[in-house]
C-alpha cells in the first residue's frame, strides 16, 4: 500500500480507536457501530490519497459491515433464529480490525487479514453456518 506516513498513521490511529470502543462496548449494535469506523477512515484518506490497495481494503470492510449489518437486523425484527451472530464473531471482528492496524503500520501486506474479514462476513450467512456446523469453516481459526 503506497500511501503516505501520515494517512497509514491516520488510519491505525482511528482504528486502535476503534477497537478500543468496541472492545468496551456490550451490545452487538454498539460493537457493529463503532466498526462502521474503519471502513469509514478508509474512504476519508481515499478523498486525498487515491490508492487501489485503500479501495480494495475498503470495499472488504464495507462488505463485512453489509454482512454484520443484514444479519443484526434479521436478527433483532425475529425473523432469523437459525444463524445468529456470536460473541466469537464479534471478538473475531475486533482480532481483525487490530490485525490490520498492525500490518498497516508495519507496511504488511494487507491481504490475508482481507481474506480473514472475507471468510469471517461469509460465516454470518446461512450457507457459512452451515459450513461452521459441518465443522469446515472454524471462525476461532481466523
Amino acid at each position: 500500500m503506497a500511501i503516505s506516513d501520515k494517512h497509514r498513521k491516520m488510519i491505525t490511529e482511528e482504528i486502535h480507536f476503534i477497537v478500543s470502543k468496541m472492545d468496551e462496548s456490550q451490545e452487538p449494535d454498539r460493537k457493529l457501530y463503532f466498526f462502521s469506523g474503519v471502513h469509514s477512515i478508509v474512504q476519508r484518506i481515499l478523498n486525498f490519497e487515491y490508492d487501489a490497495d485503500l479501495i480494495g481494503l475498503h470495499l472488504v470492510l464495507q462488505s463485512t459491515y453489509g454482512a454484520f449489518s443484514a444479519r443484526l437486523q434479521a436478527i433483532q425484527k425475529g425473523g432469523e433464529r437459525i444463524v445468529l451472530l456470536e460473541e466469537a464473531h464479534f471478538a473475531k471482528l475486533s482480532k481483525l480490525s487490530k490485525d490490520l492496524a498492525r500490518n498497516m503500520e508495519k507496511k504488511q501486506d494487507t491481504s490475508e487479514t482481507l481474506k480473514k474479514f472475507a471468510v469471517l462476513s461469509y460465516s454470518t450467512t446461512g450457507n457459512g453456518f452451515y459450513l461452521r456446523e459441518k465443522g469446515l469453516l472454524k471462525i476461532e481459526e481466523l
